[in-house]
């Protein structure tokens, strides 16, 4: 490399060589006033251009930005509607990050209030846009390591434990309570219901947005139909918009799109809270818990995994399996009461 003064700044030029290759670096400004700080630039400037000839990929990696990444899994990929919303997300964090530090933004990422699981579900996303991109952009970007998920126990009330949890929700909570526990909706799936998708007539709820992204239209339990029912009056009988509004009269956050804790976390917490100051009744559980609750039942009351698979709207059977002890338990209940 030659160094020489031009005015105030200090200008560089040369040829690197290693081995059979060459680079040439054509003069311009190293930006600095003082030799030291200008040698300083051109040493470092030289291990950049001889790390790239020895290692392109990693040159690569370190100028290859996740938008790049992101565009050329789309071109390819086509993603259906249900992980464009995850897409979005992602994008939104990681827009303008080169991929060699992708992995500390990552951590970053991790610090949100959002459960391990969908922490999962995020990092198999951002790994199948980098997969695709190590191989048709030719870099190595890091691999985003999922965490431990602990194999906790399905959860199940006993009957009485049940009411008396649905009784210390609020008024204004209790209706969507009601639902988790009697139709076995996924939060989302019943925070994001419309009128339109209610029919009392019938006693049908369509659920247009699922977890697998299928719509499927299921019967309501008696108890949820009397739950709408006196909520629809409540609200003076609307024919569209979101059924269920907070106290504040808004739309719940729909976390799928938007990625956030749960919007009932807080008032499941507080219900949790009165179940053991009035009722002298400890219980650790989370709003989903409730969704197993009802597969249990549904198990133990002897309808097939197959209608359990298609009521709760699971992808496939063997995500309701687990839900088979329960008969196996309630058999031999059963057999011991005589």
């Amino acid at each position: 490399m030659y160094i020489r003064k031009r005015g105030k700044n200090y200008y560089i030029s040369g040829k690197v060589r290693v081995g059979k290759d060459t680079v040439e670096v054509k003069e311009h400004s190293t930006g600095f006033t003082k030799l030291a700080e200008a040698r300083e630039y051109a040493s470092k400037l030289e291990s950049e251009i001889r790390e790239s000839i020895l290692n392109p990929a990693a040159d690569k990696t370190s100028k290859t930005t996740f938008d790049e990444c992101l565009i050329n899994y789309l071109n390819k990929k086509h993603p259906k509607l249900k992980e464009m919303n995850k897409l979005e997300i992602i994008n939104k964090y990681f827009s303008g990050v080169r991929v060699s530090d992708i992995k500390d933004k990552w951590n970053d990422f991790c610090k949100r209030d959002v459960s391990i699981g969908t922490l999962n579900r995020y990092a198999s996303v951002l790994n199948a846009i980098l997969s695709m991109a190590s191989e048709d952009l030719g870099i190595n970007p890091p691999k985003i390591k999922k965490q431990p998920v602990k194999d906790t126990k399905v959860f199940l009330l006993t009957d009485d434990t049940r009411e008396k949890l649905l009784s210390c929700y609020s008024d204004h909570d209790r209706p969507i309570f009601i639902l988790l526990a009697y139709q076995g909706f996924r939060e989302q799936e019943c925070l994001q219901l419309l009128w339109e998708d209610i029919n009392l007539k019938e006693r049908t709820i369509i659920i247009r947005t699922s977890k697998n992204g299928e719509t499927r239209q299921v019967p309501m339990h008696r108890k949820t139909w009397w739950a709408l029912a006196r909520h629809w009056i409540k609200e003076k009988k609307p024919t569209q918009g979101n059924v269920w509004l907070n106290t504040h009269r808004k739309p719940y956050t729909d976390t799928r799109v938007k990625i956030g804790s749960s919007p009932l976390y807080r008032n499941h917490l507080t219900a949790l809270r009165k179940l053991k100051s009035k009722y002298g009744i400890e219980l650790k559980s989370r709003v989903h818990d409730w969704r197993h609750d009802w597969a249990g039942r549904m198990v133990m009351a002897g309808v097939d995994l197959l209608t359990v698979q298609k009521l709760g709207g699971w992808k496939s059977l063997s995500m309701v399996n687990r839900y088979a002890t329960f008969s196996k338990e309630h058999e031999i209940q059963a057999i011991n009461k005589i």
